[in-house]
């Protein structure tokens, strides 16, 4: 069975290695008091034990402002005396004073802001507060700021943080406040809608997030430690309370990447300026956040941001360099735990074998981010019989993946020929069957990457009854699309979205043919299913934009296959292993690699897998960045 799944965002980390560009690896900390000041101080994610470097400065001291950016511009906004101007720093060239742009639709402080690659939104602010939110066209931002959809109340000393989709404003003055206002960027003119409280009320707090969640940290009246995380897959509930700061502090700022959040300046319990610098692992939030290095002075009521572009001409990017395929049956027939890697720049060569699955077993499900792989699930006798399904998962690491995969916590319940697909924090196992009664199932199974031991979480169903088997999936960031399978046999595609789990999935456009059985891979925009029973060399491909209609038929793969698997980055899928019949008489060893932008040729065929007489009904699963 083809399981070729990953999730679908930058991973820093991976990208710092591969290319070492000021704008994606550092953050900038501009203005702030108690003399008042317009430097920049920047600080780099890769060395950031040491005292950060001046940059700059900003054209005008200020303090009480507030900053965002995308991957290659920051836009401080706002500030004392009420000012309304915003200015940008060049992350390329940040030694320069930052040039005065476009103003704000008018003069205020103590306001905050939130972006993604095409737009910043600053919102709330004082002396009068404000519900006012302000957007800036980063492509045109010489203008004055347009007014968009308020805040659900007045209110300044907030904190704002979010993804490519949406803005989360949370804490804030009056009050202090629990409250969490979320902006839809795609619909920003209505008043904004109220999501899950903090754990906390206060004002004069910090945030930032990566794709999927979001950190606030710090705050007032009592000067607090507390960080919150807010999940934004399931932001109607009450945040959670995370892992503290190394300081109670107020007035401070934050900025971070897809790993990792800094939290610097403010001001302590005694009022005293703070130049310290915390910073919280987002993959072991639970932990109490460590000390890095200093700013350069003493400072509160100033502002951060990064290099990390929040939308998906940059976040999205796939850029992993490896894809490992597990498990299977080989000739005799034999289950097989065996792992092999695929080297993705070097794909003509043999795989490589790497450390094996825990046990076993055939017919399992895999996904993964830039760390780790995921493979759950599966049947350990060949033939499938009553008690040989497992709900085991196993986890590779990437960077010592030669060693055995470690067990993880379990799905709720055991199945095989299932499929799955993450994004950078969680992964979702759906469907799949069980014998003796030949019980087909439509759940989809959540599992929470930084809380892997615990058993994965029911979330909403397939829209499939009585279940579906034998299908595949891909996706984006933000959604999941599951294709294919039986029985009886479908075209169906079905689509889960990841920040409204607990629903049943849509159906979107079918494939071009029923079919099970069959592998998929995607990128950002789309997501390619290939091979699949009856034996077939079909390629269809979905527009994630448009994934209403039938998808369309792209060149062909090299042979037809069915019980393969799949996986890729941002240019390329590889198809691997199979069989040509629907009984397991003729396995296939061959890897055939679709170039997505090219996909209407066949599919080219590249170095084989282990062993050299075939595997079939494997998963698969890659590094690409989530």
């Amino acid at each position: 069975m083809a399981i070729g799944v990953f999730g679908l965002q930058v991973a820093y980390r991976l990208k710092r290695l591969e290319v070492m560009s000021t704008d994606d690896t550092h953050g900038w900390f501009g203005g702030g008091t108690p003399s008042v000041t317009g430097v920049i101080n920047r600080i780099d994610f890769s060395n950031d034990s040491i005292t950060a470097s001046n940059r700059g400065p900003l054209s005008s001291a200020r303090y009480n402002l507030s900053a965002t950016g995308n991957s290659n511009y920051g836009w401080f906004g706002g500030g004392n005396l009420a000012l309304s101007t915003v200015e940008r720093i060049d992350f390329s060239n940040d030694s320069s004073t930052a040039s005065p742009r476009g103003s704000l639709s008018s003069g205020r402080q103590n306001l905050s802001s939130v972006g993604n690659s095409n737009y910043g939104w600053f919102g709330g602010g004082n002396p009068s507060a404000v519900s006012r939110v302000d957007r800036i066209d980063f492509s045109n931002d010489s203008s004055t700021a347009s007014s968009r959809g308020p805040l659900s109340s007045a209110k300044y000393q907030l904190a704002a943080t979010g993804n490519s989709n949406y803005g989360w404003f949370g804490g804030g003055n009056p009050g202090p406040l629990s409250r969490v206002d979320r902006i839809d960027f795609s619909n920003d003119s209505p008043t904004v809608s109220v999501r899950g409280p903090l754990s906390l009320a206060r004002r004069s707090l910090a945030a930032t997030g990566n794709s999927n969640y979001g950190w606030f940290g710090g705050g007032t009246p009592a000067v607090t430690s507390t960080v919150d995380r807010i999940d934004f897959s399931n932001d109607s509930s009450a945040a959670s309370v995370r892992g503290p700061l190394t300081l109670a502090r107020s007035s401070l700022a934050a900025t971070g990447n897809s790993n990792y959040g800094w939290f610097g300046g403010g001001f302590d319990i005694s009022s005293n300026p703070v130049t310290r610098v915390d910073r919280i692992d987002f993959s072991n939030d639970s932990i109490a956040a460590s000390p890095r290095g200093l700013l350069t002075s003493g400072r509160f009521g100033l502002a951060a941001t990064s290099g990390q572009a929040k939308g998906p001409a940059i976040k999205l990017q796939k850029a992993g360099n490896y894809g490992w395929f597990g498990g299977g049956v080989i000739t005799g027939p034999s289950v097989v735990a065996t792992v092999d890697r695929i080297d993705f720049s070097n794909d003509s060569s043999t795989a490589s074998p790497r450390g094996s699955l825990s046990l076993a077993r055939y017919q399992l499900a895999s996904t993964g981010n830039s760390n780790y792989g995921w493979f759950g699930g599966g049947s350990t006798t060949f033939p499938a019989s009553a008690g040989s399904q497992r709900s085991t998962v196993d986890r590779i690491d990437f960077s010592n993946d030669s060693s055995t995969a470690s067990p993880r916590g379990p799905l709720s319940l055991a199945r095989y020929a299932l499929s799955a697909i993450g994004n950078s924090n969680y992964g979702w196992f759906g469907g799949g069957a069980s014998l003796p009664a030949g019980t087909l199932y439509s759940r989809v199974d959540r599992i929470d990457f930084s809380n892997d031991f615990a058993t994965a979480s029911p979330r909403g169903e397939l829209n499939a009854l009585p279940g579906r088997q034998g299908f595949s999936a891909t996706g984006n960031s933000n959604y999941g699309w599951f294709g294919g399978g039986g029985s009886p046999v479908v075209a169906t595609v079905d689509r889960i979205d990841f920040s409204n789990d607990l629903s049943i999935s849509s159906p979107r456009g079918p494939l071009s043919l029923a079919r099970q059985n069959l592998a998929a891979t995607g990128n950002s925009n789309y997501g390619w299913f290939g091979g699949g029973a009856p034996v077939v060399s079909t390629v269809d491909r979905i527009n994630f934009s448009n994934d209403s209609p039938t998808v369309s038929v792209r060149g062909p793969l090299s042979l037809a296959r069915t019980e393969l698997a799949s996986t890729g980055n941002s240019n390329y899928g590889w198809f691997s292993g199979g069989s040509t019949a629907t009984l397991p008489v003729a396995l296939v060893s061959t890897v055939d690699r679709i170039n997505f932008s090219n996909d209407s040729v066949t599919a080219s065929l590249r170095g084989p897998l282990t062993p050299a007489t075939g595997r079939y009904n494997l998963a698969a699963t890659s590094n690409t960045p989530t």
